[in-house]
């Protein structure tokens, strides 16, 4: 059970500390999503919202990948490279462990 909650720890940490390092580096993501209409009428910017990276974060470490957030320049793409390796080496490590 204490390898459960480990492996739960790692994946929750990585998904927050790659929500705020998306959200600082926001100028390198785009949000496809044009036709929501609750954020065309919000005060705040589309980017702007730190849930919207949160989700973002969330689908790549649980390797969905299915996100109105896409990356538009090298630096972004990368930063989800490293995320998802990152999903799978945790992966790959728990398996491993559990099954010895």
């Amino acid at each position: 059970m204490i390898r459960v909650v480990k492996t739960l720890t790692i994946h929750l940490f990585c998904i927050i500390f790659f929500a705020f390092f998306y959200y600082y580096s926001s100028t390198h993501f785009d949000n496809n999503n044009k036709l929501n209409k609750f954020k065309q009428y919000s005060h705040e910017s589309t980017l702007d919202s730190i849930l919207d990276f949160f989700l973002f974060s969330t689908t790549i470490q649980a390797g969905v990948g299915i996100s109105d957030i896409v990356p538009i320049s090298v630096y972004g793409k990368l930063l989800m490279i490293i995320q998802q390796l990152l999903m799978i080496s945790i992966s790959v490590i728990t398996i491993y462990v559990f099954t010895n």
